[in-house]
């Protein structure tokens, strides 16, 4: 085929359903190719080399222009939302995402049972005791605190980083990226998900979408640690900072809310102030959690914490995203300061190869060799 001739064999209804899934690839495609409104409506049709281009935008095979229609994506574990939507249809950032983030699990079990590892007592240590105060005292046990101890903690971005440490120091990979691997271009949808978890007893994984504000971040790391101690997989959209309409959430949720923002704590510290943003601060929370906990303990009405969320919810999603670091600070995120020590480990034991791990980490070695310390 010759790669100027205008490909007429394409079915039009996948170009336009592509076109709906993906509107940020599609804003990509209308900016380069303007002319692409009219191969929507069939009036004209791409040439070769422009459908080879619209697959990799798109990220789709090239075969997938001539189904009759494109696969159905399904996710390998539960994904639970805020509002139910029976015809929700995961993106293929969060597909890839789950994918990868498998592959670390993988390789990471291997390594640990090639180490001699066992399975992590917490692990599924609640599963058949969904006691509150029991887990949330596990919780404390895991991330190493005591009472008052956000409040000792300047920042929530030191807040985020102690705990994130904490839970890789007991075994947990924490993963944190806001696009799809290195793909500045495939940013992942804070609205689609949050976090979710990948449940294993020798080598758990949380991820956790840093498009997010850190508040959101920081309560978003315990939710997901509070499921690997009852033993369950799960993904989240968590919308408003709510649970989706299940037990195992709804109780997710309580023990992340005990964890960071304690009945006993805030009542008292409420008798000194009322102001939202104080207490934010005190706890190390969003003004959004600060509302719903007083809501819960009936410090304020119903119709006080709607008002309130509805004022502030688009105020505290306004201060997600966080601001890039470089290069190898965002790859240490992406692939988890745990897990990059178990590669440089593994490689040391001959347990696997350099070839190995650039494979596993995605990165060129000179990159992979300055993530470990080394030099290429």
């Amino acid at each position: 085929m010759k790669r100027s001739i205008k490909v007429r064999q394409i079915n039009i209804k996948i170009l336009k359903e592509l076109a709906e899934l993906k509107p940020h690839a599609y804003e990509r495609i209308l900016k380069r190719y303007p002319q692409s409104k009219k191969w929507l409506s069939g009036e004209d049709y791409p040439t070769y080399n422009q459908l080879v281009e619209l697959s990799k935008i798109f990220n789709v095979p090239f075969g997938y222009f001539f189904f009759e229609e494109l696969p159905k994506y399904e996710l390998p574990i539960p994904h639970y939302r805020t509002i139910k939507d029976n015809n929700f249809t995961p993106s293929e950032e969060l597909l890839d995402t789950i994918k990868f983030a498998q592959k670390v699990q993988e390789w990471a079990r291997d390594i640990l049972l090639e180490f001699g590892n066992g399975k992590i007592d917490f692990c599924g240590k609640y599963k058949n005791n969904l006691d509150l105060y029991a887990i949330v005292n596990e919780l404390k046990v895991i991330f190493d605190v005591k009472e008052g101890w956000a409040k000792s903690i300047k920042t929530w971005k030191e807040t985020f980083k102690y705990l994130v440490n904490k839970a890789e120091e007991k075994g947990i990979i924490v993963l944190i990226n806001g696009v799809v691997g290195n793909n500045t271009h495939r940013k992942l949808d804070i609205n689609e998900f949050r976090g979710f978890v990948l449940y294993d007893e020798i080598a758990p994984v949380v991820f956790v979408n840093n498009e997010d504000a850190l508040s959101a971040k920081i309560f978003t790391l315990i939710h997901e640690v509070a499921h690997i101690l009852i033993g369950e997989s799960a993904s989240f959209d968590y919308k408003d900072l709510q649970p989706a309409d299940n037990e195992v959430e709804k109780f997710c949720d309580k023990c992340a809310a005990e964890f960071l923002v304690p009945t006993k704590e805030l009542l008292e510290v409420s008798k000194q102030t009322k102001d939202y943003e104080e207490l934010a601060k005190h706890f190390k929370v969003s003004q959004i959690v600060i509302a719903r906990r007083l809501y819960d303990l009936n410090l304020i009405n119903r119709d006080d914490f709607i008002k309130f969320l509805q004022k502030n919810k688009e105020k505290e999603y306004s201060k997600s995203i966080s601001k890039r670091g470089n290069f190898y600070e965002t790859a240490k995120l992406r692939l988890s300061q745990r897990f990059l020590n178990l590669l440089k480990s593994a490689i040391y034991e001959n347990v696997i190869t350099y070839r190995d791990a650039l494979l596993i980490a995605e990165l060129k070695a000179k990159s992979f060799f300055k993530l470990i310390g080394e030099d290429a």
